[in-house]
């Protein structure tokens, strides 16, 4: 006795929609007299065709053989953006190569990555618990940790609040919940 598994990687679902009786093949649907005259030939459906595979009873079917597989291409370094929404929550550290919207919960510490510039941007409903390490770190949320921009720049708003220590090249505060240390970074001279 054996034992058959259909492989039809072609057949989609809204080609079967426009036609019902497509895989109808035990039951056929009588409309006309030509339809009528049509029988179910049973030697046809015993024999194994090009998309059926044969397995013998008791034997576990291997697994799907699929020759065109999706394939994710790789992420350019300067279009890697991150979002993480209103209602989700993170916890872990996470390095980014491209800018960061955090609408959700963080725990943990966010930091870009040795050859990246990146923008972070904690929006209204935005929770950070941990450090955020970027070159432009904008600030509308809550923060609970350390924000150092180096000699980037720091942005704190109106809505924003923030506790721990604040590092900076440039510092703009518009009327934010400020309990953190400011620590002014030292711009590098370039060698000569």
């Amino acid at each position: 006795m054996k034992s058959h598994r259909y492989l039809q990687p072609d057949r989609h679902l809204d080609n079967d929609l426009e036609n019902p009786t497509v895989n109808d093949i035990y039951n056929p649907q009588p409309s006309d007299e030509a339809n009528a005259s049509t029988q179910f030939n049973e030697a046809e459906v015993n024999e194994p065709s090009p998309t059926q595979l044969e397995v013998d009873v008791g034997n576990a079917m291997p697994p799907p053989q699929v020759s065109n597989l999706p394939v994710v291409a790789p992420v350019e370094s300067g279009s890697a953006r991150s979002l993480l929404a209103e209602g989700m929550r993170f916890v872990g550290n996470a390095e980014l190569r491209g800018p960061c919207s955090i609408g959700g919960h963080v725990e943990g510490n966010i930091k870009q990555a040795p050859d990246a510039q990146v923008a972070v941007v904690v929006t209204e409903t935005g929770r950070v618990k941990g450090d955020i390490t970027a070159h432009k770190i904008s600030v509308m949320g809550h923060t609970d940790g350390i924000l150092d921009s180096g000699e980037g720049e720091v942005a704190l708003h109106d809505t924003a609040s923030v506790h721990g220590l604040v590092r900076y090249g440039r510092i703009q505060v518009n009327g934010a919940d400020l309990n953190a240390t400011l620590e002014r970074a030292v711009a590098r001279k370039p060698a000569s």
